[in-house]
Parts: structure tokens; C-alpha cells; sequence
């Protein structure tokens, strides 16, 4: 049995861990509360994909950055929280800021991405399409480099 079914709604479980995984911090370029963008992304899913399983979707979308970016979390703590299948889909979009320094990042990114789940794709497009939406607030060297990674990382996906 998965864990997160001893939890009651792990989406709303979800929700008030990452509150507190995130306090203190916010987006890159701004100070809207860091909280906001894995809201959005699971919005974006919502809006976007229809799915027998949206919970566990959901559930990810707001945990995605977790182990990414808040100290002491990890993949084992997602799994006893949450559950195998939320902390696997994590453990998908969780880059290796080890393999980023040596590749790059767009190379990184599309090499992950072209080996990920479709759960996983789709949480790591709505991602894309969160930090796409907002970059007109951002600083024009970021978004001329952000635009052009995202671009190539979507050429070498449709060419999979």
C-alpha cells in the first residue's frame, strides 16, 4: 500500500509542507514568495492534462522544487511522507547540479527530459510553461537565455 494513503488528501498535505520547505524564499528576480510558482505549475497541470491520477500530479507539481532547493529534504522523506510514486516523479524533475556543471544546462535539460516519464514531462513542461509565462518581469539577458534554451530543448523533443 503507498504510504500517502494513510495521510487523507496528500495534496493538501502537500501544500502545507512545501509552505513550510519554501518559507523564506522567492522567485529569482523578485519578491513574490517562492511558494507561488509550484501553485502555478500545479494549476498549469490542472488546466492541461487530464488524469486518472491529477492527485498524485498535483501532489508532485507543488513538490517539485523541494529537494531541489530547500536544505535537509530528500527523496527518502518525500517516499515516507508522500509516497513511492510522488517521491519518484520528484526524483525525476530534481536536477544534478553536478551533471548541469559539466554538460550545461540546455544539454542537461534536454537529455533529461527525453528519458523522463510522461508524468514527469508534463510536470517539467508545466514548469517551463510557469517560468515562460512570467519572464516579461524578468531581467532581458535571462529571458533572451531562457528563451532560447526552452526553444531548443522543445526542437529536440519533437525530433525524439
Amino acid at each position: 500500500m503507498d504510504e500517502a494513503n494513510t495521510f487523507g488528501n496528500t495534496f493538501e498535505k502537500a501544500l502545507e509542507y512545501a509552505l513550510v520547505k519554501h518559507k523564506g524564499q522567492y522567485r529569482k528576480f523578485s519578491n513574490i514568495p517562492y511558494l507561488w510558482h509550484p501553485i502555478s505549475v500545479a494549476k498549469n497541470v490542472e488546466q492541461n492534462k487530464t488524469s486518472k491520477n491529477l492527485e498524485l500530479l498535483l501532489t508532485a507539481a507543488i513538490l517539485h522544487d523541494t529537494v531541489e532547493d530547500c536544505e535537509e529534504v530528500t527523496i527518502e522523506e518525500i517516499a515516507k511522507i508522500f509516497g513511492y510514486k510522488v517521491a519518484a516523479l520528484v526524483d525525476e524533475l530534481t536536477s544534478d547540479k553536478d551533471q548541469i556543471e559539466i554538460m550545461g544546462k540546455t544539454e542537461y535539460l534536454k537529455q533529461k527530459m527525453e528519458k523522463m516519464s510522461s508524468y514527469a514531462l508534463v510536470l517539467k513542461l508545466s514548469d517551463r510553461l510557469d517560468n515562460i509565462i512570467d519572464i516579461a518581469q524578468r531581467p532581458k539577458e535571462f529571458q533572451e537565455k531562457y528563451t532560447k534554451e526552452t526553444i531548443e530543448i522543445i526542437k529536440h523533443l519533437e525530433s525524439c
